[in-house]
């Protein structure tokens, strides 16, 4: 038998479906954004926990580099000493030691991870230079050109310092000759341009297999990634060139776990 309803029955029961229908698909709706919502936060928490964790590796890649620098130097230094001590240049060790304790408090000061300003930068490589001068006062002559303007421009502190090791290590050591040291700055295309260069006849220098320009690249990769470079070249009879390319910047940067071709070597 027909049941048959009566049309306002009908409507009412058609609204009834229709209401059922689209509440249902609603629900799925709001259930599926929910769902969506809690896994993006899940995913943004699961995200900056790897930032987090990334930043964390940066920073002790970045001061295992830089502390990587202070036994290789104060091997050096000490070799030197010891030559001075034994040739009975008591007044020039006495000097030496004395810049190189003055050297060591400084740089072992400040943060490992941090920049310094560029002028502080110089200044503590003139205390490297000083150490040098001892050694070789008659051959080692320093030419210094950083325009005021970028005395505030901030680097990685110690960045200059292996660039500096080694134009003296295969420049001034090699040759009995006078031999000039350039240190210079410059910006350029945006960039600032760190030229550490010496005009030591090229017989007298070989390659080295040290450390000294490999932890200078590892660390401006560290650091900046592909911002940054460190390119050598050496001239057609003298001189040997390392130009840094560090990006410009004279706002003091920090990394924090917590935060946001043959060529001469050492």
């Amino acid at each position: 038998m027909d049941v048959i309803i009566p049309e306002g029955d009908y409507d009412r029961l058609t609204r009834i479906v229709e209401v059922a229908i689209w509440s249902y698909f609603f629900l799925i709706a709001w259930s599926a954004l929910y769902l969506a919502i809690g896994y993006a936060q899940t995913v943004r928490t699961a995200e900056r926990r790897a930032a987090s964790f990334e930043r964390a590796a940066q920073l002790a890649e970045l001061r295992a580099l830089r502390y990587q620098l202070n036994p290789h130097f104060l091997f050096n230094t000490l070799n030197s000493l010891s030559a001075l001590v034994l040739s009975g240049k008591r007044e020039e060790a006495e000097a030496m030691i004395l810049n190189l304790s003055t050297f060591y408090r400084t740089s072992l000061s400040g943060d490992p991870s941090g920049d310094v300003s560029l002028a502080d930068e110089i200044a503590l490589q003139k205390l490297y230079l000083d150490i040098e001068k001892v050694r070789f006062p008659d051959r080692l002559n320093v030419i210094i050109d950083i325009p005021d303007a970028l005395a505030e421009h901030k680097v990685p502190g110690l960045i200059l310092q292996p660039l500096i090791e080694n134009a003296i290590k295969h420049g001034v050591a090699r040759t009995m000759n006078p031999v000039k040291v350039s240190i210079s700055a410059r910006r350029q295309d945006g960039q600032l341009m760190l030229e550490v260069t010496d005009n030591a006849p090229l017989g007298t220098s070989t390659p080295g297999n040290g450390i000294g320009l490999s932890n200078v690249r590892e660390r401006l990769l560290a650091r900046y990634g592909a911002k940054a470079s460190l390119q050598t070249a050496k001239g057609s009879e003298r001189g040997h060139t390392a130009l840094l390319t560090l990006p410009s910047s004279f706002s003091k940067q920090v990394i924090s776990p917590a935060g946001s071709e043959n060529e001469p070597d050492q």
